[in-house]
């Protein structure tokens, strides 16, 4: 089943107990990407930081290593399609987790907004389309880095958590509103919203997650287990 929301910020909550060994390290590229985020904002650098991660992280994804492979080529035509639609003057991105389509970004007008979720909708394997997508001006330079810098603080602060696994989850920030998708439990779902709600800069949090049982979770970490995929999504808007 899949949960979207939309939640409000609050006051910053306690953080929780010291991280463990793995948690640490984590931390530590989290609190340098932090520093380099606020300095170095070229295109190469943030090419470089994902792909600094991606080893790490697809060992620790929740997903099937088929669905990583699909939301991928989603991600890849999703973006193309757009552009093809929409050309030049528009900032829209297409974020897949688990065949559902998160689009945040920029455009002029709502019938690009439309035109965008329109053509995404017509991508092979997409299951839902939550459209996010701001109707205005291009984000500029300083728009984008504190948007980097959101999601980097929110990363570090799930890692840091001693209660929740940091890295089932996938975020993405636009105009400081932060969007997170993952496989989860409810628990852990109410504990990441909680955790970003209480993050320095973030004014909204929106979820869109696939829940599952505490049960299916334990599934998942028996290697010995041969698990189901998670239900098929069936996403709303938020209000």
């Amino acid at each position: 089943m899949t949960q979207t929301n939309t939640v409000e910020r609050s006051q910053s909550l306690p953080s929780g107990a010291s991280a463990r060994s793995p948690r640490r390290l984590w931390r530590a590229a989290s609190v340098l990407a932090v520093v380099l985020a606020a300095t170095q904002l070229q295109g190469c650098f943030v090419l470089g930081l994902g792909a600094v991660g991606t080893t790490a992280y697809v060992a620790t994804d929740r997903r099937t290593a088929g669905s990583i492979v699909e939301d991928n080529t989603i991600q890849l035509k999703a973006d193309n399609r757009i552009s093809s639609a929409l050309g030049s003057g528009v900032n829209v991105r297409a974020v897949s987790y688990n065949q559902q389509v998160l689009l945040v970004g920029q455009v002029p007008t709502e019938a690009d907004k439309q035109k965008a979720e329109e053509v995404v909708k017509g991508v092979p394997n997409v299951k839902a389309v939550l459209n996010q997508i701001d109707i205005g001006p291009v984000a500029d330079l300083n728009r984008s880095a504190t948007d980097t810098l959101i999601t980097t603080k929110v990363r570090a602060a799930l890692i840091d958590a001693h209660d929740i696994f940091g890295n089932a989850f996938k975020i993405t920030t636009s105009n400081s509103v932060v969007y997170l998708m993952g496989i989860v439990t409810q628990r852990e779902a109410d504990r990441a919203v909680q955790i970003a709600r209480g993050t320095s800069g973030v004014s909204k949090v929106v979820t869109m997650f696939n829940i599952i049982s505490e049960q299916q979770l334990q599934d998942m970490r028996n290697p010995q287990t041969v698990n189901a995929p998670p239900p098929s999504p069936t996403a709303s808007v938020p209000n």
